[in-house]
């Protein structure tokens, strides 16, 4: 067994010399094999610059993550600052407007800033930082520079509750302003505002401004309250009413002011 393995051992060599030589017989064998040897050469190198690479890769990619991350929280805070000082410009306008107001009226008025919302099941109210140790009482009118708001229904010591003028409970005297055509201003269920009991002859139009008339005791007369929308005729035909849409969004208030004398002290 042996003897045999070592005669095809001894032939395998002579054909691997016969090959060779022929090989070497070739004009271009030496160059091709240079070429060969000289890339085999390059492989280990060049699996070491890729890895060079992926490494540099990984380390820059880190990198630009956290500096975009940087970038990220830098920009949020910036926003931030931003929304920031423009609340407060608003909130400098809308403090201003107060001012300017109180400066022109001829009633005394306490500032207030909404505190809060009290929701209902059918109506809403605003909570007020000032109560009754601010001179604030129960029926005190409520209105911004643009308009009115409504009347403190009740009254704490330092709070107080405000119904809001589309509220059913409220009413209040009112007057067109072109016209001058008056009625009674209410609110109803869907929160809409309508000056009811116009005689049905009057001359109530749409887009005529209504104001307050001053014909009760709470409410200062001139107040602006709304715009005509829509003027109709009463089911039973004696009288006409018109669809106020009230100055105010008085779902987005902040700061107002609560009419606590028909005249400065």
């Amino acid at each position: 067994m042996f003897p045999a393995n070592k005669k095809l051992i001894g032939y395998g060599c002579i054909v691997f010399l016969l090959l060779f030589l022929v090989f070497l017989s070739f004009r271009n064998v030496p160059y091709v094999m240079r070429r060969v040897f000289a890339d085999a050469s390059k492989l280990p190198l060049m699996a070491l610059d890729a890895l060079g690479q992926e490494g540099k890769a990984v380390i820059f990619f880190h990198k630009n993550y956290w500096d975009n991350r940087k970038l990220v929280l830098a920009d949020q805070k910036l926003r931030a600052g931003l929304m920031e000082q423009e609340e407060l410009r608003k909130e400098n306008e809308r403090l201003r407007g107060l001012l300017e107001l109180r400066s022109k009226l001829a009633y005394a008025t306490v500032p207030a800033s909404v505190i809060g919302r009290d929701f209902g099941v059918f109506r809403s109210y605003l909570i007020l930082d000032k109560g009754r140790a601010a001179g604030i009482r129960k029926y005190d009118p409520v209105m911004t520079p643009a308009g009115l708001v409504g009347k403190v229904l009740e009254t704490g010591q330092f709070s107080c509750r405000v119904i809001l003028l589309n509220d059913p409970d409220l009413a209040v005297p009112a007057a067109d302003a072109r016209s001058r055509e008056q009625g009674l201003v209410s609110g109803s269920l869907d929160g809409r505002c309508k000056l009811r009991f116009l005689d049905i002859n009057s001359d109530v139009a749409e887009g005529d401004v209504i104001v307050t008339s001053g014909l009760n005791m709470t409410y200062p007369a001139g107040i602006p309250i709304g715009r005509v929308k829509i003027v109709g005729t009463e089911s039973s035909g004696l009288s006409k009413f018109a669809v106020i849409e009230p100055v105010l969004n008085l779902s987005c208030l902040d700061e107002v002011l609560v009419v606590t004398s028909l005249s400065h002290d």
